[in-house]
């Protein structure tokens, strides 16, 4: 028999996070702002302080953290940071959470600085990545630069810094988040290039974007009625999804006292913590509306009010910041090749598209001992409430692996739950086999995955010779022998399964002989590979494939490239 290697096993295990359309999902907090706060212990260097922050963030489904780690003495290894050790700390158990650790920096002067090794911004983006040398255990996963000149910005200098800055990221290992004005709409000249200022900034795919709309309502698209938030975030949301970086996108939301300099329309820090969820929410919804997406939301800060618990409008944890209870139908529960739904079978690999699903950051699988973990991100996938292996999680997406116990020819009670919340049950017919063939592209149609007898992709730019035989991956196929074990990585080769289920197939309507039909060493449990001659008398080109497995045909329109 064939094995594949591990660059398409990643590719089938995590096939469909690139599928066509999918439904528009309400976004989840992403990131909290973590600034020290003059009245209360620092949440770097104070253990409890510390401590607190992590599991408030957790339970409140921050999935970034955005951590001002600047002092203006030098700490024992003469960097002007936190000492490494708490830094450290704080990472690892942000990590251990799940979430993402940005070091937060920027004054307004900065772009004028420039991007000279020993100006002032390139000095503290070096001390970054030399604490990220230093602690390779526990680094940050990027810098954040709040930069906001005073009056019109030289945008040139401004863009010029982002760039400086993203190169040293990139170089390095990590990512780049800027925070921008919702009022940067200036036509600018930048490279070769004029356009609006924040087209400039989505146009340098940096990992994230966080717009500071600050309002502590959300108005309408209409800015002639009201300046909400939909108002003045509209035009950076928009263009970013006509460029396919709306993920990169994050609202922020205000909660800093009037005190700090915020505006009262700007903050919620007198509205409390249900009314800043409810235009978070309003604001999801319009741009669900319009079809627009966007990343997550960046609440501004944590502990003046957010997250706090010391003020009776702001409780210390938040899980339903502009998302509502996980959603999905029986119609968005479909098999993840071919997309096709309907009914699921044992061992079936599905996505499940609907809103409220996930973190907006795509998660993919973990294998602990062997196996794929049945919690992934904070989520969970239920089969008459049992917790099926999860391959991707993600806001609009999930995909898990139909544990080999359900019930066939029957039905099966789904659930998604994401950090403690739980979806309504959706009851899904179930049949012995499903079978849905992978496509080079995800889509669910042209292109097979597949591997020549070399091991060389199939593919109009390498065909595959009658009498030849070609590897094809497929999920779908029911129960093995000998049994399948749920979210099992296949590494022996003496204890693959085998199908049960009667297979034939047809490539270009002439059958085809299968040499093997069943699991594949590196590839978790559920997608099976199937080797297949290509039968002599199959016209040049691509030629439509068929496999029909128990009764139960695979999708129409996937090809294998014939020589």
């Amino acid at each position: 028999m064939f094995t594949t290697n591990s660059k398409l096993a990643l590719l089938l295990t995590v096939s469909g996070i690139a599928a066509a359309a999918q439904p528009a999902a309400a976004p989840t907090l992403n990131a909290l702002w973590v600034y020290s706060v003059s009245s209360l212990p620092n949440a770097v260097s104070d253990e409890p302080t510390r401590d607190t922050l992590i599991q408030n963030s957790a339970t409140s489904g921050v999935t970034m953290l955005y951590v001002s780690v600047y002092q203006s003495t030098p700490n024992s290894e003469k960097r002007y940071m936190y000492e490494d050790h708490d830094i450290a700390e704080l990472i690892a158990k942000a990590h251990a959470q799940g979430m993402q650790v940005y070091a937060a920096y920027g004054d307004s002067d900065w772009p004028t600085l420039g991007c000279d090794a020993s100006a002032f911004p390139m000095l503290r983006m070096a001390e970054v990545i030399a604490y990220n040398n230093a602690n390779p255990a526990a680094t940050f996963d990027g810098a954040i630069l709040d930069v906001e000149p005073s009056g019109t910005p030289d945008y040139g200098a401004l863009l010029e810094l982002y760039q400086c800055f993203q190169q040293q990221a990139k170089a390095n290992g990590m990512g780049l988040g800027v925070a921008i004005s919702a009022f940067w709409n200036d036509t600018v000249t930048f490279g070769q290039t004029t356009e609006e200022a924040y087209k400039q900034i989505v146009d340098l795919n940096l990992n994230q974007i966080v717009v500071m709309g600050y309002r502590n309502y959300a108005g309408t698209s209409d800015c002639t009625q009201q300046d909400g938030i939909v108002c003045l975030d509209e035009n950076v949301i928009a263009y970013a999804n006509s460029v396919s970086r709306a993920n990169t996108i994050l609202v922020g939301l205000d909660t800093d006292p009037p005190s700090s300099g915020s505006l009262p329309k700007e903050t919620f820090f007198s509205l409390g913590q249900a009314a800043m969820n409810a235009v978070a929410q309003s604001v999801s919804s319009q741009f669900a509306s319009s079809n627009q997406s966007f990343g997550g939301f960046a609440v501004h800060n944590y502990r003046d009010a957010y997250l706090s618990g010391q003020l009776a409008e702001w409780p210390a944890t938040n899980p339903q910041v502009g998302v509502g209870t996980p959603q999905f139908t029986a119609a968005s529960v479909t098999n993840a090749a071919s997309f096709a739904a309907g009914h699921v079978a044992p061992g079936e690999l599905i996505s499940i598209f609907g809103t409220s699903l996930g973190p907006v950051s795509p998660r993919t699988l973990g294998v602990t001992n062997g196996s794929v973990t049945t919690n992934l991100g904070g989520v969970q996938v239920l089969f008459d409430g049992n917790a099926a292996p999860v391959v991707l999680a993600s806001s609009g997406q999930v995909s898990a692996i139909v544990p080999f116990g359900v019930p066939t020819n029957s039905t099966t009670s789904i659930q998604v739950a994401y950090n403690g919340v739980t979806s309504p049950a959706v009851v899904v017919p179930t049949a012995a086999s499903a079978p849905g063939i992978f496509t080079a592209d995800s889509s669910g149609s042209g292109q097979a995955a597949a591997l020549n007898q070399d091991y060389s992709f199939n593919g109009s730019t390498d065909p595959e010779p009658q009498g030849s035989v070609v590897t094809l991956y497929m999920t779908g196929a029911g129960q093995l022998t000998p049994g399948g074990i749920d979210g099992s990585v296949n590494t022996n080769p003496s204890a693959l399964g085998q199908i049960t289920a009667p297979i034939t197939a047809q490539i270009g309507g002439y059958p085809a002989s299968i040499l093997y039909a069943g699991s594949s060493l590196g590839i978790v449990s559920g997608v099976i590979q199937v080797n297949l001659v290509i039968p002599y008398g199959v016209p040049t080109g691509a030629g439509s494939i068929i496999v029909q497995i128990g009764g139960a045909s695979s999708q129409a329109g996937v090809t294998i490239a014939v020589q």
